[in-house]
């Protein structure tokens, strides 16, 4: 068991965004559900955060996550309120008691949410997702892999409009409705079997983000020994020459060009849509999803979303290894760059240089 304290919160912001690899929100959107996370366990206190071998294998834990695009919350501010609302929402219809909470996905906003609803109606929250990164769909888990239910599915918004959803096509639904909210809203997803969902989920992955937080706040440890650290490896330190995006179907995309500054006359492409894919250079895939792709601004450290990344920028690019659920053979269709659209096969994280 970990108490949870308030100065841990910035060190587990910078984890899940790094997790986000590039996606869910980056700092400032982030940041902004720390300070909440803060304000309300200094209210209410730590949040106890069990291991999944702590957990009762015959509790239900509720899963919540935001939907829609983390920027839009600058026009359009949350409350804090929501997932509470969103779940009081569910149990109007399902009457399964929630008696802990757990991560949807550790990237990102996602991976304080879950926090801050334990916080506000003293639950324990159990260190287990559906992710171990970020993805862009509700359908992109492990939970949802092993067949877990995710409908009903509560969705609310800080305006106060509110909807269940119970649809096989829960992604495609979810995503009108989100629109028709206003951009973003917060989900409270079925509660699942402890046991049901520890045995599908990635475990450790909060432990996961609080380590990375810790190694990439060192920002005098040279990038190279800090990607080590995490099980990774710099993929290149680049200057950005150009940036293409298209906003096409449910998910943004876009090509980002990187002229290396770390070798003559050379170039990297990063392939994105919500998070970093795909890192080619002359043509060769380097690093595919679901391995993650990290850009860091070469002067601050700080990660940068895909939404942030912008003509002149210096960054480093950074690779780290994928939760090992993703890539067995059986789960890799839901998640390799074919799974995105990309005429590639995924590259073993062993394989990269």
């Amino acid at each position: 068991m970990h108490l949870l304290q308030p100065d841990e919160v910035d060190r587990l912001a910078l984890g899940v965004v790094v997790l986000g690899s590039g996606g869910g929100g980056g700092e400032p959107e982030t940041h902004a559900f720390a300070a909440m996370l803060r304000h309300e366990m200094r209210q209410s206190g730590p949040v106890t955060v069990l291991s999944p071998e702590e957990a009762d294998p015959d509790g239900y834990a509720a899963r919540v996550g935001l939907i829609g695009a983390p920027t839009v919350m600058i026009e359009k501010l949350p409350s804090g309120r929501e997932a509470e609302e969103a779940l009081k929402a569910l149990q109007g219809h399902d009457s399964t008691p929630a008696t802990a909470v757990i991560g949807w996905e550790v990237g990102g906003c996602n991976g304080l949410l879950p926090l801050l609803l334990a916080a506000r109606l003293g639950l324990p929250y159990v260190d287990v997702d559906g992710m171990g990164r970020a993805f862009p769909r509700i359908d992109q888990t492990t939970y949802d892999a092993a067949g877990l239910p995710t409908t009903p599915l509560a969705i609310t918004e800080p305006g106060g409009n509110r909807a269940v959803l119970d649809s096989t096509g829960i992604e495609k639904l979810a995503r009108t409705v989100m629109v028709d909210f206003g951009g973003w809203a917060m989900m409270v997803a079925k509660p699942l079997k402890l046991a049901d969902a520890v045995a599908a989920g990635v475990t450790g992955s909060l432990a996961r983000a609080l380590e990375l937080g810790e190694i990439w706040s060192q920002r005098t440890v040279p990038v190279e020994q800090r990607a080590k650290a995490s099980g990774g490896f710099l993929v290149a330190r680049g200057k950005v020459v150009e940036v293409w995006r298209e906003s096409a179907g449910d998910f943004p995309r876009g090509t980002v060009a990187l002229r290396r500054l770390d070798t003559d006359d050379a170039y990297v492409r990063l392939e994105m849509q919500g998070e970093y894919l795909v890192a080619l250079e002359d043509g060769e895939p380097l690093v595919t999803t679901p391995d993650l792709l990290c850009c860091l601004d070469a002067d601050s450290g700080l990660p940068l979303s895909t939404e942030r990344l912008a003509f002149g920028a210096v960054v480093d690019v950074v690779a780290l290894p994928a939760p090992p659920q993703w890539t067995k053979p059986e789960m890799l269709g839901r998640v390799d760059p074919r799974a995105f659209g990309y005429d590639l096969g995924y590259v073993p994280f062993r394989d990269a240089p």
